[in-house]
């Protein structure tokens, strides 16, 4: 017989808000919102360097387009040639 008494069933409706409640005056701590600010810093610096990264690699690639073209003919050609001798062996 499964009989949940009131007890446990108070406790198990209380638990969840107190447990957000504490999470959110921890999270509220000045120490703890100086390091999670200083994680989302440290965050969206890693974005932005990734952002101009790309955007500095896009541009260096549009600017010496033939290079391009000779390092994708040359990787073809490296695949192709492997393909050949996969296959005659």
């Amino acid at each position: 017989m499964n009989v949940k008494s009131p007890t446990r069933t108070t406790m198990m409706r209380l638990v969840p808000p107190l447990a957000v409640w504490a999470i959110g005056r921890i999270l509220e701590m000045p120490s703890v919102k100086g390091k999670v600010m200083e994680i989302d810093g440290r965050a969206n610096k890693q974005k932005y360097d990734l952002g101009r990264s790309l955007k500095r690699g896009v541009r260096n690639a549009k600017s010496h387009i033939t290079l391009v073209a000779v390092g994708a003919a040359a990787i073809v050609a490296g695949v192709g040639l492997m393909a050949m001798s996969a296959r005659e062996s």
